[in-house]
């Protein structure tokens, strides 16, 4: 009796375990299908990837952060965060870069005709290879065709535009734009002046496969005047938030990053572009203070002058801001020990940066950590 009631609980046990497999296997197999794990990825199926940042996917019907080299399906939504790039590969001959907070929806995803409505945002579409099949864009209920040329396509509420950088698409030339007003269409000189920091950067590469209307050194030149206006506007508007206070003292101020050039394995691609050459964010700067300021008082006005983003939070444990990110780059952006430090006369305080209040000729420092938890920029082991 006793190995027939044993018998029994085996047979119920095996049968819970299979039933248990079959719902873990179920599973694998329904997230694969929606990720594109199986099939799809024959050479007429474009494929999303340089994922930066997050960038989400909606497929039937559910929303996840998209992995790098998914295959497309017709139906697929594709939608940036802030921070979130991704680009799309036809085939050998062309591709898509979207732009952060852009939003798509696939038509069609194969390389013989590649089609998406674009719904927010930008992006730029390359064709360029002499077999390269033409690309589909439509928005808001117009269309463009893509074929051998390159372009980008800003798609805002109640306007849209084509700018043509090589080639030509519809009634533009390369050096022309195709803008929408609600319904009205016109045809007018492309000005370098009204590039964005996203179509900067895509022109560039596209100057590597094709000769367009603006070049890399032109570009340059237009970058430089932009940075000089903005110094400017910068120091103007110090001046005159300076001329407000009663400013007795004076220290001086750097902010660098140049540690992550020694670390550029570990950082996240998406945050490149936020890391200047040398590493320098801002280089020693004379800042008068009032009596009382800290060290937080004085970061904050300077990044606020000089056009320089910062973000932090206040903390009641400690009683004082915490500091999260300086120039687009925050904690563990650069491996799990990374993030801002400051110190004052070559010492780091034990405290937080609104604790220490600043004195007449003090030398301040915020340098971004990449090891040993400040060890790289002159701290100690902990």
């Amino acid at each position: 009796m006793a190995d027939k009631k044993k018998k029994k609980n085996i047979f119920a046990n095996s049968v819970m375990v299979a039933i248990i497999a079959m719902i873990v296997v179920g599973g694998i197999l329904g997230v694969g299908y929606l990720r594109g794990w199986f099939g799809d990825k024959g050479a007429d199926t474009a494929v999303l990837s340089d994922v930066r940042g997050i960038v989400n996917m909606t497929r039937s019907g559910v929303t996840y952060p998209v992995e790098q080299d998914t295959p497309l399906r017709a139906g697929d939504v594709i939608t940036c965060t802030p921070g979130g790039t991704a680009a799309i590969h036809i085939d050998t001959g062309s591709a898509l870069a979207i732009g952060e907070q852009a939003a798509m929806t696939v038509e069609e995803p194969s390389s013989r005709g590649f089609a998406a409505d674009v719904t927010n945002g930008e992006l730029f579409a390359f064709v360029t290879g002499e077999k390269a099949k033409p690309v589909t864009l439509t928005f808001d209920g117009k269309s463009v065709e893509v074929e051998h040329a390159i372009v980008s396509l800003s798609r805002r509420a109640g306007a849209q535009n084509v700018n043509v950088y090589y080639g030509s698409v519809g009634e533009a030339q390369a050096g022309q734009v195709l803008n929408w007003v609600q319904d009205e269409l016109s045809v007018d000189p492309l000005q370098i002046g009204s590039l964005n920091a996203f179509s900067v950067v895509q022109l560039r590469a596209a100057n590597t496969v094709a000769a367009c209307c603006f070049t890399n050194a032109e570009l340059d030149e237009m970058e430089a005047a932009r940075k000089a206006e903005r110094d400017a506007q910068s120091a103007a508007a110090m001046s005159e938030a300076l001329s407000e206070l009663d400013l007795a003292y004076e220290c001086t101020v750097t902010i660098v990053c140049d540690t992550i050039l020694d670390n550029w394995d570990k950082l996240e691609t998406a945050k490149q572009e936020f890391v200047p050459e040398d590493g320098v964010i801002l280089p020693a700067t004379t800042v008068p203070f009032a009596e009382g300021e800290t060290s937080f008082d004085v970061l904050k006005r300077v990044c606020d002058a000089y056009g320089i983003q910062i973000e932090y939070s206040w903390t009641p444990l400690y009683n004082s801001y915490y500091v999260e990110g300086i120039n687009h780059l925050y904690e563990f952006d650069c491996g799990a020990e990374s993030g801002w430090m400051y110190k004052v006369n070559g010492w780091f305080p034990n405290y937080g940066a609104s604790s220490y209040v600043m004195q007449e000729g003090d030398s301040m420092v915020w340098s971004y950590t990449c090891v040993g938890l400040g060890v790289d920029v002159g701290g100690q082991a902990w």
